[in-house]
């Protein structure tokens, strides 16, 4: 069925989307006969628009309605098809290597995030077990404490300072309170107040002058105050009140081994280790042998 250009009145195909001569849109759309025009010729022009094939006598194309351009492409309908259906296998192919490119990217940054999260498990175990196993403990509680790592100036737990304040008062209307007094010393050694726990420590010992943990736990405050010597001289007087005092000599093998006495702290080692070497404190002195 034939059809004219309602704008110019050209005779119309039955494939044209678009009036060859003036462009204007065919409300007629049918892709049937579109090769028809075109099948056999030598001679064509090729849409820059859309790539569609048009005869050489039309002004815009039947496809798009683009304005063709006057120069002649000489190549063969079939031709000009495999060149296009090469240019679009090549598209195929970029987006195609495109997208492996995205999942490659993709498979490594989930491979990242996976690493990361093994990693991060394996730093959480390994701080565990060192801490069962007392590298990082911060004491070990027969009411006196092992030396630790914890820093001097680290703050204050708000519900200790009001246990505290609580214990300087019932010390304060009782001093022969010897529950109190040396709670609240062991309280403020735990807060890092250990000038404060000193002064507490010797009320205590006062009252007590033969009780050997609170010797220790004194010694620790002097450790953790850099007066190694002081310290020492304290741990040194609870061994003396209870020779087989294990953690005394463990933490007497510490404080040496700060001051650089080498030999010295291998010795309190040793002897930590003969007392009970099943024991957290002889497992920990056997530990530091090992290390030193």
């Amino acid at each position: 069925m034939k059809n004219f250009c309602s704008e110019c009145g050209n005779k119309l195909e039955n494939q044209h989307k678009f009036c060859p001569n003036c462009g204007t849109e065919v409300a007629i759309k049918t892709n049937d006969a579109k090769q028809d025009t075109v099948s056999g010729l030598d001679k064509l022009l090729v849409c820059d628009i859309c790539g569609e094939d048009n005869p050489i006598t039309n002004e815009a194309c039947f496809s798009c309605g683009a304005k063709l351009k006057s120069f002649i492409v000489e190549k063969k309908i079939e031709e000009s098809k495999k060149s296009r259906r090469l240019g679009t296998s090549k598209q195929n192919l970029r987006k195609k290597n495109s997208k492996k490119t995205d999942l490659s990217k993709n498979g490594k940054d989930l491979g990242g995030k996976k690493l990361f999260l093994v990693s991060s498990i394996i730093v959480i175990v390994l701080a565990v077990l060192l801490i069962l196993t007392g590298v990082f403990d911060s004491g070990i509680n027969q009411t006196q404490q092992q030396i630790s790592d914890q820093s001097t100036d680290s703050g204050v737990d708000l519900s200790n300072l009001n246990m505290i304040a609580d214990l300087e008062n019932k010390v304060k209307t009782n001093p022969n309170d010897k529950a109190s007094t040396i709670q609240l010393a062991n309280l403020l050694q735990d807060s890092g107040l250990y000038e404060r726990a000193i002064g507490y420590y010797k009320k205590y010992l006062e009252m007590d002058p033969e009780d050997a943990n609170a010797m220790v736990d004194m010694g620790i405050c002097y450790y953790n105050l850099k007066d190694l010597q002081t310290a020492i001289k304290e741990m040194e007087t609870a061994l003396k009140y209870q020779p087989k005092h294990q953690l005394a000599h463990l933490n007497l093998g510490i404080v040496n081994l700060t001051a650089g006495n080498l030999d010295l702290s291998k010795e309190w080692f040793r002897k930590a280790v003969q007392i009970d070497p099943n024991t957290q404190a002889g497992k920990r002195a056997q530990e530091l042998l090992q290390s030193h």
